[in-house]
């Protein structure tokens, strides 16, 4: 079972990947607290489609868990898990262990 400081680096190093294809200067060295979707993110719902697949394909190679971020629950929540690096992270950490 991974701990929350890994699934925070692999969404960490997962938004830096994504900034870099896409060009997102703010993005580019993130951290737990910068902002991704809604009112002060930075990514459109393009951006965070690919983001969502792209974090979804490392937990599967790095922990051999096969999430889905975009479910019912995260549609759903009254806090978007999509906010920051950290919510994102706390999402996936949920899946895995679930």
């Amino acid at each position: 079972m991974p701990t929350s400081e890994e699934v925070e680096i692999l969404v960490i190093e997962s938004v830096r990947l994504l900034a870099e294809d896409f060009d997102l200067v703010t993005l580019k060295h993130p951290c737990a607290q910068s902002p991704l979707y809604g009112n002060d993110g930075v990514l459109d719902s393009m951006g965070l489609v690919n983001l969502i697949a792209d974090v979804e394909d490392a937990v599967f190679e790095q922990f051999g868990a096969a999430i889905a971020l975009a479910d019912e629950k995260a549609m759903s929540a009254r806090n978007s898990p999509f906010l920051n690096v950290k919510t994102l992270a706390q999402a996936v950490l949920e899946r895995i262990e679930a």
